[in-house]
């Protein structure tokens, strides 16, 4: 059984210690920060990696067990060094056992899936950490090339997760693993969005790349945009209502609410230029999202990608209601005029 510290605690060791005058992308304070999601997934990964096959607890007993561990990993120590300064404290411990402690501490740290969990199938998006520093294999991830072309792709700003589910007919799925944002997955009818804002927005001396996190909390303001997803203007409810059925969807897994309070990006800030991490997840996105077609009368009616489009098939229906209701009352006047012609009315 896990003993979980107090919030307070895991929100200090595990994001950072923050500036109490900082304030959060929408100027709200810091207190105001949702910690609850990131606990489901502490108690989640806990149980996940930190216990042996026999069900013992053996690197990694308590909470500051984990942390002398985060400590390390700060401070830039490399997974040799760490692993052997485990077995020193631990000696009895069986083979895996430390390998499996320093995942869990760097999962715990950022949200990444580092390393692979005993008999766990098929594992998406892990990132291997066999040597060196977890900073250098962070880095080595996210600075993989982006190679798609860029030439013709607009991020206009009806292109969010509600058109994407709505009118894209992709569904939206939630994850825990920050490597898996934007990815498209059971071919390509899903999309995955990290959700965990909170714990982005503490990231201010964290082992992720520069840019990295900033531009992650921007991707949730695209897809999520606050003046959409979070304004009380008329014409917002259906978008809202939207948002809490896919929360209550996911459950039983708990979804940051500050995924909508990331803010909302200007016309210049949704340049596909201005994405250098996430870019070539979004070209793919976009390209799926262009390349769907409505199905049901509530895509056609929502789709407004092309007006010329959304024009014509709703003239053609009004003319096809109207042609199929004259047709309906002519067919009805011709069988009363043969009712009548045989039945005439006695006078």
């Amino acid at each position: 059984m896990i003993h979980l510290p107090l919030p307070n605690d895991l929100q200090d060791a595990f994001w950072g210690p923050l500036d109490k005058d900082c304030r959060m992308r929408n100027a709200e304070p810091l207190e105001n920060l949702d910690i609850s999601p990131y606990i489901e997934y502490y108690t989640q990964q806990w149980n996940a990696i930190a216990a042996t096959v026999d069900g013992r607890y053996v690197t990694v007993r308590a909470h500051h067990d984990v942390l002398d561990i985060v400590q390390l990993l700060r401070r830039g120590d490399d997974r040799d060094s760490i692993a052997s300064h485990l077995r020193r404290k631990n000696p009895d411990a069986p083979e895996g056992a430390c390998e499996g402690s320093i995942n869990l501490a760097a999962r715990l740290l950022l949200m990444l899936k580092i390393g692979v969990v005993k008999c766990q199938a098929a594992p998406r998006g892990f990132v291997e950490w066999e040597c060196g520093s977890l900073a250098d294999i962070v880095k080595k991830r996210f600075s993989e090339p982006q190679v798609l072309d860029t030439q013709h792709v607009r991020l206009p700003k009806s292109f969010n997760a509600w058109a994407i589910s709505l009118i894209g007919g992709l569904q939206i799925e939630f994850t825990d693993n920050l490597a898996d944002h934007l990815l498209l997955v059971d071919d390509d009818t899903k999309v995955l969005i990290f959700h965990h804002a909170s714990f982005l927005e503490c990231q201010q001396r964290s082992l992720f790349p520069e840019g990295l996190v900033d531009e992650t909390l921007r991707t949730l303001a695209l897809l999520f945009p606050q003046s959409e997803f979070r304004s009380s203007r008329l014409g917002r409810d259906e978008k809202k209502a939207w948002f809490r059925k896919l929360c209550v969807n996911s459950r039983p897994c708990m979804i940051d609410p500050r995924v909508t309070l990331c803010g909302s990006l200007r016309a210049e800030d949704r340049q596909i230029e201005r994405f250098t991490f996430w870019r070539d997840r979004l070209i793919i996105l976009k390209q799926a999202y262009d390349d769907a077609t409505p199905k049901t009368l509530s895509q056609w009616w929502h789709d407004r990608r092309n007006g010329e489009r959304w024009y014509t098939f709703w003239v053609a229906m009004l003319v096809l209601f109207i042609t199929t209701t004259l047709g309906v009352v002519q067919c009805v006047e011709s069988g009363l005029q043969v009712y009548k012609a045989y039945y005439p009315t006695s006078n």
